[in-house]
């Protein structure tokens, strides 16, 4: 096997992101249970889908008013997600690195608003089917 000079760095990097992959918070419904909750709510009327419709249940905050036509009922969501930030606390022995001092806490991290919208098709202002599109739904 050949160990150039760059391989610790590309080898460390490597770690990092595929932990960063796994430290997004996710949401506190699975998507079988998404699914299946929003499903409960084809064959009732849009007005009755505004009311009950919860979408904290799902993990969701409403950025904007549902926009209602004659022929769908939608709705533009975010979930916020906090992206911790990885901060190295001690360098190991004798790597010939020097620790960067950072001035936020281990427990701090940036914030992300993921949007998804979803989607009732109408048909006499009844709900049809139901749709998700987004990269967060």
């Amino acid at each position: 096997m050949l160990i150039s000079k760059g391989t610790p760095l590309v080898l460390g990097l490597s770690i990092l992101l595929l932990g960063l992959s796994g430290c997004a918070q996710t949401p506190t419904i699975s998507q079988t249970d998404r699914e299946a909750y929003l499903q409960q709510f084809i064959g009732q009327s849009s007005q009755y889908i505004d009311r009950n419709l919860d979408l904290k249940r799902l993990g969701y905050q409403q950025i904007s008013e549902p926009e209602l036509s004659s022929q769908q009922l939608s709705y533009v969501v975010e979930r916020p997600v906090t992206v911790p930030l990885p901060i190295a606390q001690f360098p190991a022995a004798g790597t010939g690195t020097v620790p960067v001092p950072v001035t936020v806490s281990p427990a701090s991290g940036y914030d992300v608003n993921l949007q998804c919208k979803i989607t009732f098709l109408l048909k006499d202002n009844i709900a049809t089917s139901v749709s998700l599109s987004g990269r967060t739904c």
